[in-house]
């Protein structure tokens, strides 16, 4: 499977050279993205303060290839992301950020670029394993499409300016995958666990996805509030219309049914090859068990400072 999505992404990337080299040919197309390395090091030597020898790398890319042609719009979006933390060479790396969204939008215009009926087409994983690093690095939560996101929705976007955009998608189909047995079982990321015996036995495996079909509003603001210096924010709320579960990944009842993703991106360029940023991403669902306590807020912020260089 990891050998099909390398490949898969070396055909995007093919896609993406090609594009650049006949843009001027074909004006209809437009793209564009930034791909960007982050390093750091800590060493340390009778350092009375205390310390920890560290690397730290962090890879990201980022690239838009939009289509328009009289009423017709195509937009389609490529963010890739890993990075770790390296304490010890003779341990397991830790990993600090990691992700794969892909998304592609039709639009067709009704009226005059503001209102388009939409096609929405989006897969979110990951490249790596991830592990419960609190405890030990062998506890794996988590890895290549486990979980993965896929999900169509048909409707329509509204766009009353160019910094703001919001897609309404009362017919999405969501598809939740964990390619991983030892994982479903569990009945990690809402899919349904293995059923046991009295003795703690498998007696049928836990199923490797989940379908739900349901509604999706997806909110979307770009604005330069300096010079050189952007904002960016995208709200997803996703809430199923058939879901048969009376509880929660605790057991309880729902307090909230629907879930929401929140990605934001404070971009900050310093010149043309140096870039600070700044992200931080919220999620809400109750169907994904926590790691600790009980509560389903998940959070995450990464901050990098490093080299970056636009793509044309």
């Amino acid at each position: 499977m990891k050998k099909l999505f390398f490949l898969l992404s070396f055909f995007c990337i093919s896609a993406m050279v090609t594009v650049a080299q006949n843009v001027e040919k074909d004006t209809l197309w437009t793209h564009g993205g930034k791909i960007g390395i982050n390093l750091s090091q800590s060493y340390f030597n009778n350092w009375t303060s205390g310390g920890q020898n560290n690397i730290n790398g962090l890879g990201i890319l980022k690239y838009k290839v939009n289509y328009l042609k009289d009423k017709s719009k195509w937009e389609n979006n490529f963010d890739f992301a890993l990075g770790y933390t390296y304490y010890d060479f003779d341990k397991k790396p830790v990993k600090t950020d990691d992700y794969i969204n892909l998304g592609s939008l039709y639009g067709y215009d009704i009226v005059k670029d503001k209102l388009f009926l939409t096609s929405d087409l989006s897969l979110k994983t990951q490249f790596a394993d991830g592990y419960e690093y609190s405890k030990d690095s062998t506890n794996k939560i988590s890895g290549f499409l486990a979980p993965a996101y896929l999900s169509l929705g048909l409707g329509a976007q509204w766009v009353p300016c160019k910094i703001f955009s919001l897609t309404v998608s009362p017919v999405t189909g969501r598809l939740t995958i964990v390619n991983n047995q030892e994982l479903a079982d569990k009945g990690a990321f809402g899919v349904t666990g293995a059923i046991t015996d009295s003795l703690g036995n498998i007696v049928e495996k836990g199923k490797l996805a989940r379908l739900e079909l349901g509604a999706q509003i997806t909110a979307k603001f770009e604005y330069e509030i300096f010079k050189n210096v952007t904002l960016s924010s995208k709200l997803g709320i996703f809430c199923d219309y058939i879901h048969s579960r009376k509880f929660n990944a605790l057991g309880e009842k729902y307090k909230c049914r629907p879930d929401f993703d929140w990605d934001n991106a404070l971009i900050m360029k310093i010149n043309n090859w140096l870039s600070c940023n700044v992200t931080a991403h919220l999620i809400y669902d109750e169907d994904i068990k926590p790691i600790e306590g009980e509560s389903f807020l998940q959070f995450k912020e990464v901050l990098s400072i490093g080299i970056s260089y636009s793509i044309p």
